[in-house]
This record gives structure tokens, C-alpha cells and sequence, in this order.
């Protein structure tokens, strides 16, 4: 049944966000999250994130370039 894995996805991401407002409720303040090292970790990951999301895209389309014949005028015409 290709038409299930999209819906249990949806159905996932609703319960999700239905949810979290509930656990945020939750959540006490336990100090400031601002200092230099927060700062500085919170820059490395999306560094590091975009960087990745970068080299996956590039790779796809590599790939998808590569499958296509004649592409790129590499058709043996002299």
C-alpha cells in the first residue's frame, strides 16, 4: 500500500504538534541560555547542519546529472 507511509507521516507530525504545547507547559526556567559558549554552539550547528544540507544537494544532483544520456552535450557528436 503505497498511499500509507505519507499518512502515518502526517499523522505523526499532527500528534507532534499537537503535543508539544502541552510539554513546553511543562518546562521550568533554569537559567540564562544566552552565554558565549551557548552562542557559539548554536552557531556550530547550523554551520555544521547547512554545510551538510549543502553536500547532500550537491551529491543529488550529481547524481541525477550523471543518469541522464546525452547531458552536458557529451552526445559523441564530433
Amino acid at each position: 500500500m503505497p498511499g500509507t507511509a505519507p499518512r502515518l507521516a502526517a499523522l505523526l507530525w499532527a500528534l507532534l504538534l499537537a503535543l508539544t504545547p502541552a510539554a513546553a507547559a511543562w518546562a521550568r526556567p533554569v537559567g540564562s541560555a544566552d552565554g558565549p559558549a551557548d552562542v557559539a554552539l548554536a552557531v556550530g550547528l547550523t554551520i555544521a547542519a547547512a554545510t551538510v544540507t549543502g553536500l547532500w544537494l550537491r551529491s543529488r544532483y550529481r547524481r541525477e546529472e550523471a543518469e541522464q544520456p546525452g547531458g552536458g552535450g557529451e552526445d559523441g557528436e564530433p
